[in-house]
C-alpha cells in the first residue's frame, strides 16, 4: 500500500511540474502600459483600430471609444505593449452597408503606408495621435 501512495505523489509532482513550465504568462515579456486618445482634424476618432508594431516582437492592438480613447491589449487577456520603439498604423472602415464601408477613412500615410511612430517606455504611457484627414 505504500508503493501505491508514493506512485501518486510521485504522479501528482510530476503533474505539477509539467503544468507548471507549460508556458503561460511567463511567456510574456515585460510589458508597458498604453493609453491615448487619437483625433482627425481635431474631432475623436471612434471606432479605429491602432497597431503598435515594435521593432521586434508581437503587436499590441487597440480600439478607439466613442471618445476617441484606447487601451492597448498584448493579447486578450494582457494588456501593454513591450517598451521601445514601434511603427504605428491607425485604421477606420466606413460604416456597414455604407458606399465607403471598404474603404479607410484614415490616410494611408497613417495605415497601411505608416509613417507614424512612438516610443513606449517602461511604466504607464500616454500617447495621444491628432491626425489631418488633408495631410500628404
Amino acid at each position: 500500500m505504500n508503493h501505491l501512495k508514493f506512485f501518486q505523489a510521485l504522479s501528482l509532482f510530476a503533474v505539477s511540474l509539467l503544468v507548471g513550465c507549460s508556458g503561460g504568462a511567463t511567456d510574456t515579456p515585460e510589458l508597458s502600459q498604453v493609453t491615448g486618445k487619437i483625433t482627425m482634424d481635431g474631432a475623436p476618432l471612434t471606432k479605429a483600430s491602432i497597431t503598435f508594431q515594435p521593432v521586434s516582437g508581437s503587436s499590441s492592438v487597440g480600439m478607439t471609444d466613442e471618445t476617441g480613447e484606447y487601451v492597448l491589449a498584448y493579447n486578450r487577456n494582457t494588456n501593454g505593449a513591450v517598451p521601445g520603439k514601434h511603427t504605428v498604423r491607425i485604421s477606420k472602415r466606413g460604416e456597414a452597408g455604407s458606399p465607403n464601408d471598404t474603404e479607410d477613412q484614415v490616410p494611408v500615410q497613417f495605415n497601411r503606408d505608416s509613417k507614424l511612430t512612438a516610443e513606449v517606455k517602461p511604466g504607464e504611457n500616454t500617447i495621444n495621435f491628432d491626425l489631418d484627414s488633408k495631410a500628404k
